[in-house]
Order: structure tokens, then C-alpha cells, then sequence
């Protein structure tokens, strides 16, 4: 009777651990040391933050072993060394992590569907980048070392932006087309294109969040796409308030009966500084007719800002709260890259995005000279 009573509390035991452990992470690390400790972080890419999920110790014998009773989602496991392996974890997955006998410097990640379809993903998108990506963008940066005239750079600023709009294409098709609607759906939230095949994206994230609807990564992704919406064409652009280098405040509010161009940039963003010095011509010819523009800064770093401000010559209105990717500003409207920008009407609808360089100037040539 006493051994059956013991048995039973044992199952009770065991079962209301289980029922508590979401998931669980193990594995063998050649490159980690016994005591040493590894951390998982749960990743919010809206925030562009990350909380610490847990903790796992590495035994004697190199191998680790813990379970966390979290919801799926996102995740970062960061070794001793600061390097990083991200995760798409599912309730009830039993992840391995193994050092690749071949690599030290790689892993072997087994029992999670989506850590897999992440790491397809990821292979992609990398791909795709240094396909579309970088040989335009390296090609702009020697241009601009090499003092090229304004033409030529305003031209190769326009290659390095297409080439990154043809890479968020490529993304958004490789997701609909390819992807598994997983917890890896989350990580390409991050680079949606909203102009490209949105509808068909929706019935991705539909599929999944009949899956998962009490996921909090689904309510996230479900929020983006609303935002998607708020920032269409012929939607009211959302409001901006904030500070210029001089700590005067300025609201989109103020320019209203304007056509604006809400532009984003950075000090850091080349084709952005290209576009500062088209900018002053386009202020030049159109303000006189109705036209201003307001900018947004997405540096951390006032000096930057204001080294940046000074060197292109900036006289229209701009704002910045110096938080970078995890601004309410770029959230508001959905920005994820750079250069990004909004044409306003007078009563403050969106007209267009992303219009640059000779689009632009037809375009305000258009709405204000005819």
C-alpha cells in the first residue's frame, strides 16, 4: 500500500513537471567549459529586445540539460564566448544541440521542425543579400569615397535601394511560396515587404494563427499587419511628435495643407546622405509651391545626428528620440530599412512610398506645378 502511495506521488511528480516544461534544451558544446553557463533569451522583434528565458549549466562531461515551461516562440541561446544560436521553438520540442564534428565553430541542431525552416530562411535570406545587396551597395560606398559627382551617386544610391527592394521580394515570395507557417514565420516579420504579395502573406499568418491563436507572436504579427494597413496608400499617416537638435518640438500636425515627404535616415545609411543633398533641390524648386519636408533621424547618437545635419545641410524640420530601430517612430510606420519615406497630401493621406529621385520629382511636379 505504502510502495503503491509512493509509485503514485512519483507519476504525480513527474507528470506535473512535464506539464509545466514547454520545451527543453540539451546537448554537448566541445567549446564550453564544465560550470560554465549558457543563456536563453525569448526575442521581440517589434521591440528590437530580448528577456532572459532561463539559464543552463554546463556539466562535467560538457553537456547541458534544462526545461522551460515559457510559450513557443523566438529564442537566442548565447554560449560563454558571446556567440549566438537562434531557435524557433515549438511547445513540447526536445531540442539537441551538438558541436558539428567537422566545425567547432558550427552546430548540429536536432528535434525542432522550426529551428530548421528558420535556418532554410536564414541560408536565404543571406543569400539574397549578398546577391542583391552588396555589390551595389559596395559600389556606392567607393563612388561616395571617390567624391563622384551627384548624378552618378543619386543613380548608384537608386541601384543599392532597388537592389534591396528586389531582396524583400524575394523574401516575402521564398515565405509564401516555400516557408512552413511555423514559429519561424515570426523571424520574417521583420522584413515584410508590404507592398508585395500582402494578401497572400495574411493567408500564411492566418494558417498559422489558427494553429497558434493564443500565442503572443501571433498577436504580434497580426499588429504588424494592421500597421501595414495604417500605412497603405490613402490611409492617414499616423502622427509624429518630437524634438529637433535644438530641443524644439515639431508634430506632423503642424504641416498640415503641405504636400510632405516624411523621410527616415541616418548618418550611417549612404543612399540616405545622397538623398539629403537631392532633398535641398527638391526644397528649393517646391517649397515655394507647397511642398516641405520632415524628417526622421534613426541614430542613437546626437553627435552623429547632429555631425550628419550640419554636413548635408539640413534646414527642414526633423526629429529623433535617438532609439534607433526600437523607436515608436519607425514602428509607427512599419520601417525595418533604410532609406524609407512618405508622400503626404494636404489633409495628410498617404499618396506614395519610397518615391526617390526622378519619381519623386515628377511626381511633386504633378501635384503642385500643374
Amino acid at each position: 500500500m505504502q510502495q503503491s502511495l509512493i509509485l503514485g506521488l512519483t507519476f504525480l511528480a513527474l507528470f506535473a513537471t512535464s506539464a509545466q516544461a514547454a520545451f527543453t534544451i540539451s546537448g554537448t558544446l566541445a567549446s564550453e567549459s564544465p560550470g560554465g553557463v549558457l543563456k536563453l533569451q525569448r526575442e521581440n522583434l517589434d521591440k528590437r529586445s530580448q528577456t532572459l528565458e532561463g539559464k543552463l549549466t554546463i556539466a562535467t562531461d560538457q553537456t547541458f540539460q534544462e526545461s522551460f515551461g515559457g510559450q513557443a516562440g523566438l529564442f537566442t541561446l548565447i554560449l560563454s564566448d558571446q556567440s549566438k544560436i537562434s531557435l524557433a521553438i515549438q511547445d513540447g520540442q526536445v531540442i539537441e544541440i551538438e558541436s558539428d564534428p567537422q566545425n567547432a565553430n558550427d552546430y548540429n541542431i536536432n528535434g525542432s521542425r522550426d529551428t530548421e525552416t528558420l535556418q532554410v530562411y536564414e541560408q536565404f535570406r543571406k543569400e539574397s543579400l549578398a546577391r542583391l545587396v552588396y555589390p551595389p551597395r559596395a559600389i556606392l560606398r567607393k563612388a561616395k569615397t571617390e567624391n563622384r559627382d551627384s548624378e552618378t551617386l543619386e543613380k548608384l544610391a537608386q541601384d543599392e535601394v532597388d537592389g534591396y527592394s528586389a531582396h524583400l521580394k524575394e523574401l516575402n515570395d521564398f515565405v509564401i511560396d516555400q516557408l512552413e507557417p511555423n514559429v519561424a514565420l515570426y523571424a520574417t516579420s521583420l522584413r515584410w515587404d508590404p507592398d508585395h504579395r500582402i494578401a497572400e502573406l495574411s493567408q500564411v499568418l492566418q494558417s498559422f494563427t489558427d494553429a497558434n491563436p493564443e500565442l503572443d507572436i501571433t498577436q504580434r504579427m497580426q499588429e504588424k499587419l494592421e500597421r501595414f494597413r495604417a500605412t497603405a496608400i490613402g490611409s492617414r499617416a499616423p502622427a509624429l511628435q518630437g524634438v529637433d537638435l535644438d530641443g524644439t518640438p515639431h508634430t506632423l500636425e503642424q504641416y498640415r495643407g503641405k504636400v510632405i515627404l516624411v523621410d527616415f535616415w541616418a548618418s550611417w545609411c549612404t543612399p540616405c546622405r545622397v538623398e539629403n543633398q537631392f532633398y535641398k533641390e527638391l526644397i528649393e524648386t517646391y517649397s515655394k509651391h507647397g511642398f516641405d519636408l520632415f524628417a526622421v533621424n534613426m541614430d542613437t547618437s546626437v553627435s552623429s545626428w547632429k555631425r550628419a545635419s550640419q554636413r548635408d545641410q539640413i534646414t527642414w524640420p526633423q526629429i529623433s528620440d535617438s532609439m534607433a530601430w526600437k523607436s515608436p517612430f519607425a514602428s509607427a510606420y512599419n520601417v525595418t530599412a533604410l532609406p524609407a519615406n512618405f508622400l503626404l497630401d494636404e489633409q495628410g493621406k498617404i499618396l506614395a512610398r519610397n518615391l526617390r529621385g526622378k519619381q519623386l520629382e515628377a511626381k511633386l511636379n504633378e501635384l503642385l506645378t500643374n
